[in-house]
Formats: structure tokens, C-alpha cells, sequence
């Protein structure tokens, strides 16, 4: 048996190393302590970020149910050039404008309104332009509108972030604003959209103090038309038209501003002469005042202030050859909510308004960079005889197109560049990069051959649907009325403008466009390009079309038109009746028995 000795000075010892080796354990085994406690906590830390991840994520993921992602501030992933998507097909029959994608407004947007650079541009967003008794003729500089498109475009991002708010607000539509108003006191963002829209688009607050409550007034489908006692016996022939040999069932509204414009009787001779007729009053829905309207800018306002949702606008001297209905099923028209027809191809070289909208537009959509008028084809690219416009999905868009026709906007710039209202409402769709459709077909002709030539065929502006048959014309049922020969058309043969080509990027008057198209196609000059038959060319004094198929009217097309002359005949005298002071009564005519 083994023993441990016993003396005092041994068991001291004995203490004294077991110390010592409990210490020197204790020191070397602390690194792999260390070790083990940070790895502890750092894995505690990495549960509590996966769960606040986990959390942000769920948040996110419920807010991007209502509005698509964008990248966070700062992040290296890029805004997305548009999240707006069609049929590829589409392009096939449509000249689609692509949005860029403007980001939502945020908490963070917010925040920054309460700083002094935020509160700066605040101020300066909502400064006003004018007065509404302010004459500012002879002053153009005070209306910029590159500014007016950035302005333009904050408004559509505070707008889409308080309409949401708006719908959750009790009571009627009067109770509503006077709440959201309420919350401006403490809510800086709808301050901001409140004064940027005061700003904007002051005619809206006629007898309500947001759009909201206009845009809540929208329900089902329409005509607009607009008239003045000038433009009376057109209307009555093409409302007769559709109602009357069309058998056209869609609701019609004729917008007016006021009875020195449109007289009473006349007035009460549209509503008898068909069913399902309103006339209106423009001034009464919208501030004239900030308008001031006359001529061509009626017209969106009058789409504006109708209360229908989807709505077609058409001219008085715009004539049909299909149900106008047909439109509103146009695939175009379905994916973008709203459609605009080409005008003629006419006057080329001409920069003075592609110059302008690159000065306004620090972004486009895919379309300027493809039109006529950007390429130096076109001096002009709309025909704004028929516009269909969904006012539910694209009402900034229509906001947009009727700020470029108040008052001073269109006497001291927009109508200086354009061709008066034609090129705004697409152009009011480029400000605030709402998306849009052009039928792709350029404004052909329908009439009567060329006396001289069987290979031209002359007349008014033909325009056709998205399979190429005849649809509408405008210019009425003279011979050629800006020239003044006001016998009536024979109405035969029709001829398209063109514009079917599948690579139309290979015709460009605009150098740079051109040399990026040799370089794509890997040739030395435009000689080498393979083109496509090009398009029928106008004698624009002669209102005559030639260089393309001339086609045959169906004898049911024939019998169509030429039995809007008949009609016309009738609105004529009628509108004789009325010049002359005298009234009429339209249910007294034989409206069937009007022939040529």
C-alpha cells in the first residue's frame, strides 16, 4: 500500500501546486473560452437578425401585394426601366409607349420634407405660376416646363400614396376632404400633394378641394363630343350616324362652354334629336377662370369633367364606318388604357418639336425615340380626331394632357410648337410617364379617285382598326375643306398611310439615329439597307394620297358614307333655320329616308 507522507511541510507544497496547476489550466484554456462565449453570442445576434430579417421581409412582401419593388437607398441594384409589360404580339398592330417605372413615395420621402432641403423644395414645388386674374401675355419664361415635368411627376407619386389614404376616410366626399385636409396639419406629405395639385391644376377645385372626388364621379362608357353654334350641323351628322345607321347604343355627351357658345335652342334640338344625348356646360364642372378655354383645348377638359369612366372622345367632322364600341375591345386600348391614332406623314425636317420635349424631358418612354416626328419624317405624329382614354387607370395622364392646354401653357408654348391640341395628349402622357398605344397605321385617305391619275386616291383622313379595315375618317364629307371645295365626296376607293414596315427604325431623316442603324446592321451607308416597300406620300394642297394600293370601298361601306351626305343635307338646313333665328324641331324628320 502506497502512503502520502505527512509532514506540515509537505501538505504545504501540496497546496501550492495544486493552486498553481488550477491556475495554469485556467490561463490556458481561456482562448477556447473566449471562443466559445463570442461564438455563443454571436450566434445569439444572428437569431435576432434573422428574425428582424424575417420580419422586414413579411412587411415588404405585404407591401409589394399593392405596389411593385424597388431597390432600397443606396442599394447597387438598379430601378427597373419599366415594370409596365404587354403582349409581345401587341407591337404587331400597336406602337406601344413603354413607361419608365417611377418609384413610390416613402416614409423616407416624407421625412425629408421636414428638412430644411426638403422644405425648400416643397416651397418651391407649390409655388404658383399664375393668378387667375394675372394676364402674363408677352411672358413665356414664367412657365417652365422642364419643372412643370418634374413637378408633374412627384404629384403622381404623392398621389398614388394618398388616393389609399382618401378611400379609408368616412362619410361623403365632401367629409372626406375636409378630413384629409385636417390630416395636412400633421401630415407633411398630403400638405405637399394638396399644394402641388392647388398648383397644378387649379380648375380641378371648382366646387370640390382634391381630385378624388371628381375621379370618384367615373362609371361606364361613352362618346364626348364638342360643339359651338360654328361646328352645330357637323355634330348633328355624326351623332346621326352612329345612332342612326350605326344603331350605336353607347351614351353620348356634348360638352359646351356656355350659351354664348352653344345656343339653347340648339341645345335642346341635340337632345331630341336622339336618344341617350346630355349636353353640358363645361364651365360649370371646371374653373374657367384658370382655363379660359377656347377652340381645340375643349377638348380634354370635356373628357375631364365626363363622368364617364371610359371615354372616347370624338370630333364633330369625324365619321364612322364601324360601331365606335369596337374600340373600347381594341387590344391596345385593353393593355394600356388609352389609344391615339396617327396622324398623316407631312412636312419633314422639321425639329422645332422633338427639340422642345428633349428640353422638357429628362425621361421618355420607349415611343419618342421611334416616332416620325423624332426621326425628321413627320412634323407631325397625333391625330386627336378620336381619343380613348380610361380615366380610372390613366387619369395622371389626362391630368397631364390638360395642363398643356390651359390657358397660358397653350397660348405661350405648347400651341406655339404643336399644331394646336394633337400632340398633347400623348406628349401629357411622356410628362408623367404614363404608358399609351398608337394604332400602327399612319393616316391614310378615303374619296374618289384623281381625275388625272387612277393611281391616287383623294378626299378626307382615313384611319383603319388593328386589322386594316376602314374605321373613321375626319375632315367631314367635302372634297378638300381646307382648300375650300365644299362639293360633296363621292365616297369609293380609300388608301392607307403606311407605316406597316417591320423595320421602320431604317427610316430616319435624323443623322445620329441613321449611323446607329448602319452600325447595328454592319453596313458602310444607307444604299446597303435592306428597306421594306416605303409608305404612300400626300399632295397635302390637293388632299390626294398615292404611291400604295388603292383599295375598294364593300358596297356596305359605300352605302354608309355616302348616306352621311344625306344627313348632312338635312343638318345644313336646319343650321340655316337657326342662323337665320328661327327653330327647329329634328323629330319632325325622316332621319331613315336621307340619302345622297
Amino acid at each position: 500500500m502506497i502512503s502520502l507522507p505527512r509532514s506540515p511541510f509537505f501538505k504545504l507544497m501540496l497546496v501550492v501546486f495544486v493552486v498553481l496547476f488550477i491556475t495554469v489550466y485556467t490561463l490556458s484554456s481561456r482562448p477556447s473560452f473566449d471562443k466559445d462565449y463570442w461564438s455563443f453570442r454571436q450566434q445569439q445576434e444572428a437569431e435576432k437578425d434573422y428574425k428582424t430579417r424575417q420580419q422586414h421581409q413579411q412587411e415588404q412582401y405585404q407591401q409589394e401585394q399593392e405596389h411593385p419593388r424597388f431597390p432600397a437607398e443606396g442599394s447597387k441594384e438598379r430601378v427597373p426601366l419599366s415594370t409596365f409589360k404587354v403582349p409581345d404580339s401587341l407591337h404587331l398592330t400597336h406602337d406601344v409607349a413603354i413607361p419608365h417605372s417611377l418609384p413610390h413615395w416613402t416614409k423616407a420621402d416624407t421625412d425629408l420634407l421636414d428638412t430644411s432641403m426638403g422644405y425648400t423644395l416643397k416651397t418651391e414645388m407649390m409655388r404658383q405660376d399664375y393668378r387667375k386674374d394675372e394676364d402674363l401675355t408677352g411672358h413665356p419664361e414664367r412657365l417652365n416646363f422642364a419643372e412643370l415635368s418634374r413637378a408633374e411627376r412627384i404629384y403622381k407619386a404623392l398621389w398614388n400614396h394618398v388616393y389609399p389614404i382618401y378611400q379609408t376616410l368616412k362619410g361623403s366626399d365632401q367629409n372626406r376632404e375636409r378630413q384629409l385636409i385636417e390630416m395636412a396639419k400633421t401630415r407633411p406629405e398630403v400638405e405637399f400633394f394638396l399644394g402641388l395639385e392647388r398648383r397644378l391644376y387649379p380648375w380641378l377645385h371648382y366646387g370640390r378641394r382634391t381630385s378624388f372626388s371628381l375621379h370618384g364621379t367615373y362609371k361606364g362608357r361613352g362618346l364626348v363630343f364638342c360643339a359651338g353654334n360654328g361646328q352645330f350641323e357637323f355634330l348633328v351628322t355624326s351623332i346621326q350616324a352612329i345612332r342612326n345607321r350605326l344603331k350605336s347604343q353607347l351614351p353620348i355627351q356634348v360638352f359646351h362652354m356656355g350659351e354664348g357658345d352653344l345656343s339653347k335652342p340648339r341645345q335642346q334640338y341635340l337632345k331630341d334629336m336622339a336618344a341617350g344625348i346630355e349636353v353640358i356646360d363645361v364651365t360649370t364642372i371646371l374653373d374657367n377662370g384658370f382655363m379660359q378655354l377656347g377652340g381645340w383645348s375643349i377638348k380634354p377638359f370635356a373628357m375631364l369633367a365626363s363622368n364617364f369612366e371610359e371615354v372616347m372622345f370624338v370630333d364633330a367632322d369625324a365619321y364612322f364606318l364601324q360601331d365606335p364600341v369596337v374600340l373600347f375591345d381594341d387590344p391596345g386600348y385593353m393593355a394600356t388604357g388609352a389609344l391615339f391614332f396617327f396622324d398623316r406623314t407631312l412636312f419633314p425636317d422639321q425639329t422645332r418639336g422633338s427639340d422642345w420635349l428633349k428640353s422638357i424631358l429628362p425621361i421618355m418612354s420607349s415611343f419618342p425615340p421611334t416616332s416620325r416626328m423624332f426621326n425628321l419624317l413627320s412634323a407631325h405624329e397625333q391625330e386627336s380626331g378620336v381619343v380613348l382614354i380610361n380615366k380610372k387607370t390613366r387619369f395622371l395622364g389626362m391630368l397631364g394632357t390638360c395642363k398643356m392646354n390651359g390657358k397660358w401653357e397653350r397660348d405661350l408654348v405648347s400651341y406655339t410648337i404643336f399644331h394646336g391640341d394633337k400632340e398633347t395628349f400623348w406628349s401629357g402622357f411622356e410628362m408623367v410617364q404614363e404608358p399609351y398605344a398608337f394604332m400602327r397605321n399612319y393616316g391614310g385617305v378615303i374619296g374618289e379617285l384623281r381625275p388625272d391619275d387612277s393611281n391616287a386616291v383623294c378626299g378626307a383622313q382615313l384611319h383603319e382598326d388593328h386589322k386594316g379595315k376602314p374605321l373613321w375618317w375626319n375632315g367631314g364629307l367635302y372634297r378638300n375643306k381646307n382648300a375650300g371645295v365644299n362639293r360633296y365626296l363621292t365616297f369609293d376607293y380609300w388608301m392607307t398611310g403606311g407605316g406597316h414596315q417591320e423595320h421602320r427604325e431604317r427610316y430616319s431623316r435624323n443623322k445620329e439615329t441613321m449611323i446607329q442603324v448602319l452600325l447595328d446592321e454592319g453596313v458602310q451607308n444607307s444604299d446597303e439597307l435592306k428597306l421594306e416597300p416605303q409608305d404612300a406620300s400626300w399632295d397635302f394642297n390637293e388632299s390626294c394620297l398615292s404611291g400604295a394600293k388603292v383599295n375598294e370601298l364593300t358596297e356596305r361601306e359605300k352605302t354608309l358614307a355616302n348616306g352621311y351626305v344625306g344627313i348632312d343635307k338635312i343638318a345644313r338646313g336646319d343650321g340655316v333655320t337657326f342662323h337665320n333665328g328661327g327653330t327647329v324641331d329634328p323629330r319632325t324628320h325622316d332621319w331613315d329616308a336621307a340619302t345622297a
